[in-house]
C-alpha cells in the first residue's frame, strides 16, 4: 500500500521547468509548427518547387544562343524572395526572442492540469483546452493552439528539465493530455503504417523517375556522342542533358529521404539508389568533355574525340 501510494505521488509530481529560450529554439519551434499547418507544409512546398522551376529555367536559358536574352533580374528576384521566405521564421524568432529577454529566466511547472509558467514580471495558469496538440523535435515540445494556422504556441525546451529522465515524464503528460501533431504519427499505428507503405512506393517511384530521368540525359546527346552515326554539327543538347541529371539525382536524393527513417527500407533504397547513380555518372561521362560548349548553340565532335563549339 505504501509503495503505491508513493509511486502515485511521483506521477502526480508536476515536472519542474527553468529555462531561458534562445533565438534557435525559437526558430526551430516556429518551423516545428510550420510543418504540423496545412498552411506552413504548403508554403514550404511552394518553395521548393519555385527554386527547382526557377533553377531549370535559368540553366535552360543560359544555354544556345538564347543565352544573351536571359532575364536574370527576374531569377535574382524570385531567389531573393526564396531567402527571405527561408530565412523568416529565424527573423521571427528574433523578434519573440527580444520580447522574451525582457521577461528574464522563465520557471514553470507541467502537470496534468495544465502549464503554469512564471517569470520575473509575470506569471500564468495555461488550461490545456488552449494548446490541444503538441509536436515534438529533438530539443523541444511545441503545444500549438487550437486554430487551423496555430497561432498560438508555447516553447518547452527539454533542457529546461533538471533530469534526463524527467522529459519522459513530461512526455507522458503531454501524451495523455494533448494529441501529437507530427506528422509521422504514432508508430505501430495504422495510420503510421500506410503512410510507410506510401513512403515506400513514393521512394521507389522517385527512384525510376530518376532512371527514367537519366535516361532521357543520354538520349539528348546521343547524336553528338555519336559522330560515326551521325556525323557532322549538332544542336547543343548538353545543358539539356545536365538539367536533366540535375533532376535525376534530386529525385534519388528525394527517394532517400521518405526512406531515411525506416530501417526496412533504407539498405534496399541505398542499393537501388546506387546503381541509379552508377547509370548518371556514365551520362555525365558522356557530357563532361562537352560543357565547355554551354552558351554555344550548335557542337560538334572531332575525330580525336574533342569537341569544337559553333555559336551560329
Amino acid at each position: 500500500m505504501a509503495e503505491g501510494r508513493e509511486t502515485d505521488a511521483i506521477a502526480e509530481r508536476p515536472v519542474e521547468l527553468a529555462y531561458r529560450p534562445t533565438v534557435g529554439e525559437l526558430a526551430s519551434a516556429l518551423r516545428a509548427r510550420a510543418r504540423s499547418t496545412g498552411a506552413g507544409r504548403f508554403r514550404g512546398r511552394a518553395l521548393v518547387w519555385t527554386v527547382a522551376v526557377t533553377l531549370v529555367g535559368a540553366l535552360l536559358s543560359t544555354a544556345g544562343s538564347s543565352h544573351r536574352d536571359t532575364p536574370w533580374p527576374l531569377y535574382a528576384g524570385v531567389v531573393a524572395v526564396a531567402a527571405l521566405m527561408t530565412a523568416t521564421p529565424w527573423l521571427q524568432a528574433r523578434h519573440l526572442h527580444r520580447l522574451a529577454e525582457r521577461q528574464g529566466d522563465i520557471r514553470g511547472t507541467v502537470d496534468d492540469t495544465g502549464v503554469r509558467v512564471t517569470t520575473a514580471h509575470s506569471s500564468a495558469a495555461i488550461d490545456w483546452h488552449l494548446y490541444p496538440r503538441y509536436v515534438e523535435t529533438p530539443e523541444l515540445f511545441v503545444l500549438l493552439s487550437a486554430d487551423r494556422s496555430a497561432v498560438g504556441f508555447l516553447v518547452l525546451p527539454k533542457r529546461a528539465v533538471a533530469d534526463p529522465k524527467e522529459v519522459d515524464r513530461l512526455r507522458a503528460v503531454l501524451d495523455r493530455r494533448l494529441v501529437r501533431a507530427d506528422a509521422t504519427g504514432a508508430p505501430g499505428g495504422p495510420r503510421s503504417r500506410g503512410r510507410a507503405v506510401g513512403r515506400g512506393a513514393g521512394s521507389v517511384a522517385l527512384l525510376l523517375l530518376g532512371l527514367l530521368l537519366f535516361f532521357f540525359a543520354f538520349t539528348a546527346v546521343r547524336t553528338t556522342t555519336r559522330p560515326d552515326h551521325f556525323p557532322g554539327i549538332q544542336n547543343n543538347t548538353a545543358p539539356i542533358a545536365v538539367v536533366l541529371l540535375g533532376l535525376g539525382t534530386l529525385a534519388v536524393a528525394g527517394a532517400w529521404r521518405l526512406v531515411r527513417r525506416m530501417a526496412a527500407m533504407r539498405t534496399v533504397t541505398a542499393v537501388l539508389a546506387v546503381l541509379v547513380l552508377l547509370a548518371g555518372g556514365t551520362v555525365l561521362y558522356r557530357v563532361g568533355p562537352m560543357l565547355h560548349c554551354w552558351g554555344a548553340a550548335r557542337i560538334a565532335r572531332g575525330p580525336e574525340g574533342a569537341y569544337v563549339c559553333y555559336d551560329f
